[in-house]
Order: C-alpha cells, then sequence, then structure tokens
C-alpha cells in the first residue's frame, strides 16, 4: 500500500497529492512484457486478419455469374458466411485474453479524511487491489501459456469451420450437378416412352397389338411425369443448402453458376496420408489445445503453495518532517487438502484431455479408413457403370426398340429396357457425386487441405512454444 497523509496545510498537501497523481499517471502508461506465446499469437492473428478481414472490413466479394466454377463459390463462402466470421472473432478475443492472462493486477489510488479534534487530516493512498493480490513468482507465465492454448483452440475451431464451409459448399453443389444428369436422363428417358406410346398408337390401329400396350405406355409416361416432376422439386432444398454455405439469406436468390464435375484420380492406401490426417486435422489440433491448456493449468495448481502478495508505499503529509510508510503483505497457503486437491484437479484434467486426444485419433483413423473404402467402392460403382452396365443397357434397348415394330419384342420386354438403362444412368450419377464428395471430405475435413483453386485465407500454424523451464509432468 503507498498511503500519503496531508495535515491542516493546503500547500503541502495539494504538493503531494500532485506528486501522487503524477507517480499513479506514470504507472497507468506502462506496458506489461510480452511473452512469446504472445507475440506469436499477434502475428499470427494478424496475417489472418489481413487475408480474411483487411481494414477491419469484408473484402470485396467475387462475382458470381453463369460461368462461375466451384472455387468461385468457395470464395465467396469463406469470406460471407457467418460462422466463419464469429469463429475468426472468436480467435481475436482469445489472443487479447493472453494480454489479460500476463498482465499484474491494477493498483488503487484511494483518498480518505478524518478529523481529530477539530483538526483536519487528510491522506491519499496508492495501494494494490485489497481484492486481488498479486501473483507469486512464475504464475502468470503459466496463466498466458493456458491463454496461449485457449487461442490455438480457437484458431483450430476457426479453420475446422473455415474448411467445413468448404465442404458445404461442395457437397451442395455435386448433389445439385448430380441433380442436374438425373433430370437429363428422365427427360431424354421421357422422350423415348413418348415415342414408344406414339409407335403402339399406329400399331394398335392396324391391330398389330391390342390396346394394352398403349395403356402400358401411358403409364409409363405418367411414372416418369411424377418422377421428373420431384427431381426438380428437389432442387429447392438443395439451392437453399447452397445459399446457407455462401451466407445468403432465404430472401436472397441463389447466384448464377456453371455445374461442371472433373474426377480427381485418389489413392488413400498409403500410410503417409495417414500421418497427414494426424498432423494436419483441425479437430485434433483443437484437442491437442486442449492438452496443452490443461498441462499448464496442472502446473499453475502446483504453485498453489507459492504466496501471493500485496505491498504499498507512501507518504505522510500531515508530520514534520514528511514520514514515509511502507507494508507488505503475502497470502499463507496453509489448507493442504485444498492444495492438494487443486493439483489433484489439475492432473485429472491433464489425464483427461489427453484420453480425449487418444480418443480423436482413433476416431480419426477409423473415419479415414471409412472415408477411403466409400471413395473406393463409388470409384469401383463409376467404372462399372460407365465401362460395362451403361453399354450394355444401351444396346439392349436399341435391340428392343428396332425389334417392336417388326413385332419380335414385345412392349413390356421394352419397357424393362428402358428402366434398365434410366436406372443406370441414375445410378451414374448418383456415384460420380458421392466419389467426388467423399474425396471432398477426405481432402477438408480429415487430412485438413485447403480447397484446391483457392487461396488460403489461414497461415500455417505458429510454432509451439518452448517452455525449457517447465517441470515434467508426472502420471
Amino acid at each position: 500500500m503507498i498511503r500519503k497523509a496531508a495535515g491542516c496545510r493546503p500547500t503541502k498537501w495539494l504538493l503531494l497529492a500532485g506528486t501522487l497523481l503524477a507517480g499513479a499517471a506514470l504507472l497507468a502508461g506502462c506496458s506489461g512484457t510480452v511473452t512469446r506465446e504472445e507475440q506469436l499469437a499477434r502475428t499470427d492473428i494478424a496475417q489472418a486478419k489481413s487475408r480474411y478481414r483487411p481494414e477491419d472490413a469484408k473484402p470485396p466479394l467475387p462475382v458470381l455469374t453463369a460461368d462461375s466454377g466451384l472455387p468461385d463459390l468457395i470464395r465467396y463462402a469463406l469470406v460471407n458466411n457467418p460462422r466463419v466470421e464469429s469463429t475468426f472473432h472468436d480467435w481475436a478475443a482469445a489472443v487479447q485474453e493472453i494480454t489479460t492472462a500476463r498482465s499484474l493486477p491494477d493498483l488503487m489510488l484511494n483518498f480518505s479524511a478524518e478529523i481529530s479534534r477539530g483538526i483536519p487530516n487528510l491522506s491519499a493512498a496508492l495501494m494494490t487491489d485489497p481484492g486481488m493480490n498479486w501473483p507469486g513468482p512464475g504464475k502468470l507465465p503459466l496463466k498466458a501459456e493456458a491463454a496461449y492454448s485457449e487461442a490455438m483452440k480457437r484458431r483450430a475451431l476457426f479453420e475446422d469451420e473455415l474448411l467445413a464451409t468448404a465442404l458445404a459448399v461442395k457437397r451442395a453443389y455435386y448433389q445439385l450437378w448430380v441433380l442436374g444428369e438425373q433430370v437429363r436422363w428422365t427427360r431424354e428417358t421421357l422422350a423415348i416412352v413418348d415415342e414408344m406410346e406414339s409407335l403402339a398408337r399406329r400399331r394398335a390401329i392396324v391391330g398389330k397389338v391390342t390396346q394394352q400396350d398403349v395403356l402400358r405406355a401411358q403409364m409409363e409416361h405418367d411414372q416418369l411425369t411424377i418422377q421428373l416432376a420431384n427431381l426438380e422439386d428437389s432442387r429447392g432444398p438443395l439451392l437453399a443448402r447452397l445459399r446457407s454455405a455462401l451466407g445468403l439469406g432465404p430472401d436472397q436468390p441463389a447466384p448464377p453458376f456453371a455445374l461442371r464435375l472433373e474426377p480427381k484420380p485418389a489413392d488413400f492406401t498409403e500410410q503417409s496420408l495417414l500421418e497427414t490426417a494426424f498432423a494436419r486435422n483441425p479437430r485434433l489440433k483443437e484437442v491437442h489445445s486442449e492438452v496443452m491448456q490443461a498441462m499448464a493449468l496442472y502446473q499453475l495448481a502446483r504453485k498453489s503453495t507459492v504466496p501471493d502478495y500485496s505491498f504499498g508505499v507512501g507518504v505522510s503529509g500531515g508530520m514534520n518532517p514528511v514520514a514515509m510508510t511502507r507494508s507488505l503483505g503475502i497470502t499463507l497457503p496453509i489448507w493442504r487438502d485444498k492444495i492438494a486437491a487443486e493439483i489433484a484437479r489439475g492432473r485429472a484434467g491433464v489425464g483427461a484431455a489427453k484420453a480425449r486426444l487418444a480418443a480423436e485419433q482413433l476416431d480419426l483413423a477409423v473415419r479415414f479408413a471409412e472415408t477411403a473404402y466409400a471413395w473406393r467402392e463409388a470409384d469401383r460403382n463409376c467404372t462399372l457403370y460407365a465401362a460395362r452396365l451403361l453399354p450394355k443397357a444401351k444396346a439392349a434397348l436399341d435391340s428392343a426398340r428396332g425389334g417392336y415394330p417388326a413385332g419380335m419384342t414385345p412392349l413390356a420386354d421394352l419397357l424393362e429396357a428402358e428402366r434398365a438403362l434410366l436406372g443406370y444412368h441414375l445410378d451414374y450419377a448418383m456415384a460420380a457425386g458421392q466419389r467426388e464428395m467423399v474425396l471432398a471430405e477426405m481432402s477438408l475435413v480429415i487430412l485438413g487441405r485447403w480447397p484446391e483453386g483457392v487461396a488460403a485465407l489461414l497461415p500455417e500454424a505458429p510454432p509451439e512454444p518452448v517452455h525449457g523451464d517447465r517441470p515434467p509432468h508426472k502420471g
């Protein structure tokens, strides 16, 4: 506590009070020592901000036209999606929290007056905040380390949201491509059925077939008409998903873009890809930051035996000569059961965080294997439909269409061949879209790779701080 008492002499009191206020003002302008973690985090967030929110504003959005492709949509979504923006601001706030965590508590300037035997005695005190002790040695760096780990967790959440948004755009885009292909083949098949009905009518007129062929062709026409209407109606929910990923409201129309599918080869058998997933996966980064934070909090709990303190220095202006007063206080951490409980809680927190990390690694290995299998399955199906089933089904339909006018092929066989070819076309479109969606999930969500053709909004992760003075964790 800094204490200063002034007697009845206003000049001396004003002089001493002014000196005290000037000292407090100088202290208020002080800055703490920036830690290495804080510098790393601030440099990292500044680089990301220059790409994502330069000048604290949303950069110009890409202009989407009828020729815009998937990379254009992804760029638009990453900049405009409010969920991405929310996680960015959470990260920025967590970086600022590092400064708060490593800073000393504020001082307090206190004035008081008392009257003794009719003589006013004024005093002023500059002291530590009575409600908050100054932490003992080694505690502030650990608090800053825990805050840094929280900032790195928020960074991982921002990265995860970026990649998840890119995946949402890709899924909606590929689903719309699949829908477009299914609508196209259904329309073409409907035209074939209409041709069948017309041919059946002409043959029925001359008595070569019964009216039953005409009715069968009409029923097939009605079924395909309803199927086509359902397909076209399903475009609405898919466009709503795309608008949501792009950050557009329900009252905003979907922007124009071009639907193109460019299959890319992939090989998920290499062990190095799984190692890449362990190193880059955003979810693992998040849980790893939780482990580092838990370890810092555990080390902080171990310092519960280190006392905190308070202090003060003052002068008395009511005495001649001026008297100076000093005070020092320390906390007494005597409650051994409380200290033991805090340390045990910190140790349990480390154990729980490490267990979550191990569980996430196991889950990631399973997801990697399942996604790799799903891609290989979709790729095999695409090859099956494109190389074998579709050519044979088309040949069978052509043969049936050629045999029906001559009475060599019943209409039922012709309709069956038409259904088979349409089904294979629909299944092929589904398999091709599924292959690209699985590949996108593997690349973005599991491997943590940045989308192709899109400039990275997030720099490489900063290096982990080295804490050479930290005692090794046991148990």
